[in-house]
């Protein structure tokens, strides 16, 4: 075999390899598009805002009334809840945040605040009968 046979067929053995490597190259390439199509969408395809989810829009300190209560800031962004409650005494606007904006019990109120859960319940019901009444004048 001549060198210029031999270096040839090598030639060819590598052209081979090299569209190989290409060929899986490109499935590869074409597995990951379609991976991304699946999960991602173009920001041009949007129909509307509603496609957007809710934790893709900006929220700004005047957007919302902070409340301060213990350890914890409460952030009320419906206006007219905001300012109902500012109109409570602030015992029951504390219980009402607590339970219904910190997921707390009658019973974790009253031990933080050292005093029976039946205090805590009536604070709280005297408190939503007030906000009730309160947000039907706003209306």
């Amino acid at each position: 075999m001549d060198t210029s046979s031999f270096e040839h067929i090598v030639r060819i053995q590598f052209n081979a390899l090299m569209m190989t490597v290409i060929k899986c190259a490109v499935k590869s390439r074409n597995r990951q598009f379609a991976r991304r199509s699946k999960r991602e969408i173009l920001f041009c395809e949007l129909s509307d805002m509603k496609n957007i989810e809710r934790g893709t829009e900006d929220n700004y300190s005047c957007d919302y009334t902070s409340f301060e209560v213990l350890n914890y800031t409460i952030q009320i962004s419906n206006e007219k809840l905001a300012v109902a409650l500012c109109k409570l005494s602030s015992k029951e606007r504390d219980v009402i945040l607590l339970r219904y904006f910190q997921s707390m019990s009658d019973q974790e109120i009253a031990e933080l605040y050292h005093v029976s859960r039946s205090t805590i319940y009536r604070r709280r019901s005297n408190g939503l009968k007030k906000l009730k009444t309160l947000l039907k004048e706003r209306n």
